[in-house]
């Protein structure tokens, strides 16, 4: 299986773990698991010409990293 296809179903299946941890009240690690399938899914999508699907990828990127920003422990 080639590394952009093993990255895809790699993604497929933290994306389960991802929406059940935030499901589950644990926004830090969920939206960081997210932002971990987001970012798999690039090669895949690049790879076979779904550049609608990068876009996505991105602005569900942006997303979670205002997520994470607001949930940050903040230091005083």
């Amino acid at each position: 299986m080639r590394l952009c296809s093993t990255a895809r179903v790699l993604a497929s299946a933290l994306s389960v773990v991802s929406y059940v941890l935030l499901t589950h009240g644990h926004p830090l690690e969920g939206v960081s698991v997210n932002l971990a399938v987001q970012l798999l899914l690039i090669p895949f999508a690049w790879q076979t010409g779904a550049y609608d699907m990068i876009t996505l990828s991105g602005v569900f990127s942006v997303i979670n990293l205002q997520t994470l920003v607001t949930h940050l422990p903040h230091g005083n």
